[in-house]
């Protein structure tokens, strides 16, 4: 259990300093990447192409990531504000870290 909290005491300000969108694209990574795709790319045909999420629309995507849609769980209480932020930066940038 120390050494848990110790390594969240030396990330947390290394993730801290990262872009956003590193930061986003590793959190993509272990909570989206299944269903959406390397990257966002994915068919299109078994989940919401985030590639085409609307920038202009970071309240539903907050709201779909937390509460969840269609067969998209909810990861409220699994991220935090900070991750969702960083996470909606990644998809704003369309996959570009």
């Amino acid at each position: 259990m120390r050494l848990a909290i110790l390594a969240l005491l030396v990330a947390g300000p290394a993730l801290a300093q990262e872009p956003a969108t590193k930061t986003g694209a590793q959190i993509y990574r272990q909570l989206c990447r299944q269903c959406h795709g390397p990257n966002m790319v994915n068919g299109g045909t078994s989940s919401y192409d985030l590639r085409r999420f609307p920038e202009d629309q970071p309240e539903r995507f907050s709201a779909s990531v937390l509460n969840g849609k269609g067969n998209m769980p909810a990861w409220k209480g699994t991220v935090t504000p900070e991750e969702l932020d960083k996470l909606w930066e990644y998809v704003r940038s369309r996959g570009q870290s």
